[in-house]
């Protein structure tokens, strides 16, 4: 059993924890849940073993994290059957400093093709440093559904928006990145 007084250290212990966590930027909001009211939505946060764990270059966007010092991030996952869209992913990373941002989005520009497939257009985004529309080519079969991955940088922070569905186009994954873009902190 634990006494009044170990209860009330463990919880002092936390709180402090806690506090030093937000005041290094440890906690990045997640993306707000209200932009696509017509699909459901989960959010999580995304620690570095996360992001490592999901693509096929491990060893080395576990540099880029480690150098670029990256602190936290979060993401808000779309999904169901909606007009426009079927699945949508929204990321916002942060990084100790713009470079690290910088080099993370460079990473992932170069390395996009391991995860969607060769480009049919790689174009550049008005929003933020080196922003950039990537556009998968698909299988070109009847069941090809239109996909599109927006990045860019802002300050310490690399904004993500990966979108697919039958009615997705540069301007609608656009209109949901600069939504983005105004809500992050």
């Amino acid at each position: 059993m634990i006494s009044p007084v170990q209860r009330w250290s463990v919880a002092l212990i936390a709180l402090l924890w806690v506090a030093q966590a937000t005041a290094s930027g440890a906690i990045v909001p997640t993306p707000p849940a209200g932009v696509l009211p017509e699909m459901q939505s989960r959010a999580r946060q995304l620690r570095s073993a996360t992001l490592v764990s999901e693509v096929v270059s491990h060893a080395a966007l576990r540099r880029v994290l480690e150098h670029g010092g990256y602190v936290a991030g979060s993401e808000r996952e779309f999904y169901g059957r909606a007009p426009v869209f079927n699945h949508v992913t929204e990321r916002v990373l942060r990084f100790r400093g713009g470079a690290g941002a910088a080099t993370y989005l460079r990473w992932l520009r170069a390395h996009a093709p391991e995860s969607l497939g060769a480009p049919r257009s790689v174009t550049a985004f008005e929003l933020g440093a080196e922003g950039f529309v990537y556009r998968p080519r698909g299988c070109g079969c009847h069941s090809d559904t239109p996909t599109y991955l927006v990045a860019w940088q802002r300050g310490p922070l690399v904004l993500t928006v990966l979108a697919s569905g039958n009615g997705a186009t540069a301007g609608t994954v656009g209109g949901l990145a600069r939504r983005l873009d105004r809500a992050a902190p």
